[in-house]
């Protein structure tokens, strides 16, 4: 990208001054998802890890190569998000609102699911829901 300058590194302190970033703790607790959406031929494992009652980081895995780079991605900005605020419905609404233009597909007792996308935001809804006091 030509004329694109970076002025200045923000810093965590002046990304949000009223509230400090939780420190992760060497052991936090958590849970592990195996999904197995017929978009494709490799799983994917979805761990929520928790800290002071709410989730705090997310890693998904795959032997899908084509997935590695979007994967990577998407799970720094959820674990980013969820370090620095409280409360992250919106963050699971825009998730479950993504529709694959290739194609939704229906899983399990979930029903009609719009995307991969949309699948981490439910997997996420119902961690929420299943293991912190929400």
């Amino acid at each position: 990208m030509t004329g694109l300058k970076i002025e200045k590194k923000i810093t965590k302190a002046e990304l949000k001054k009223d509230e400090p970033i939780a420190e992760r703790d060497d052991l936090l607790t958590g849970a592990t998802y195996k999904i197995k959406p017929p978009i494709s031929e490799h799983a994917f494992y979805i761990t929520i890890n928790n800290l002071n009652n709410r989730p705090y980081e997310i890693f998904i895995n795959t032997k899908c190569p084509d997935s590695i780079a979007w994967l990577m991605t998407i799970t720094r900005m959820i674990s980013a998000v969820m370090r620095v605020e409280p409360d992250i419905t919106f963050l699971i609404s825009e998730l479950k609102n993504i529709h694959d233009p290739k194609g939704s597909y229906f899983y399990k007792r979930l029903g009609h699911v719009p995307s991969l996308q949309a699948h981490i935001g439910i997997i996420l809804e119902h961690h929420i829901k299943e293991t912190t006091n929400e």
